[in-house]
């Protein structure tokens, strides 16, 4: 039997440096970011519909399903979500027409330049995003994060007062992405 005494388990060393890295998403800058998100192929209508989320409600989701956050902090006019956080949080990138009505939505979409100069989707001013650690419907596991990252509802409303069951702890819930 071969014991392993003073043995390092390198994926440790890897938690504080994603804690730097997590920390930087709380920062706006001036600079240009490369955002991420999924734009719509040019000139086709961006999909947008609603979903159902256990302990949420009904919410918006993108063409695949997966559930729109927004930050409380940004406005229609402030975005602080750049860099290493839309690595996170990716934007809703427009290059088409905006989301068609089908009824089930009541907000009112619009747009956001970014600053790295894409279009963002906003949602009655709110812009909006999808979250990494989503990856199929039904999903909000971005609920809450950082007390700033809520799904939408279909009225284009915050789910902020509807039970915050995603986590802001326990294993990696730290992706912020707010400014000061």
């Amino acid at each position: 039997m071969r014991l392993h005494h003073g043995r390092r388990r390198p994926g440790l060393a890897v938690i504080p440096l994603a804690a730097l890295l997590l920390a930087a998403c709380g920062r706006s800058s001036g600079n240009p970011s490369s955002g991420g998100g999924s734009p719509s192929p040019s000139g086709t209508a961006l999909s947008v519909q609603t979903d159902s989320v256990s302990g949420i409600g009904t919410v918006l989701a993108n063409g695949a399903g997966l559930t729109l956050y927004h930050n409380t902090k940004e406005t229609g006019t402030k975005i602080v979500c750049t860099g290493g956080c839309a690595s996170f949080w990716p934007p809703v990138l427009v290059t088409g027409s905006l989301p068609q009505d089908t009824g089930m939505i009541t907000g009112t979409f619009g747009t956001i330049m970014r600053p790295d100069g894409t279009t963002q989707l906003t949602i009655n001013g709110m812009p909006l995003y999808t979250y990494s650690g989503d990856s199929a419907s039904g999903q909000a596991s971005g609920q809450g994060i950082q007390g700033v990252w809520f799904a939408v509802s279909a009225s284009g409303s915050s789910t902020s007062a509807a039970g915050s069951g995603g986590s802001s702890g326990g294993g990696g819930g730290g992706y912020g992405g707010y400014g000061s």
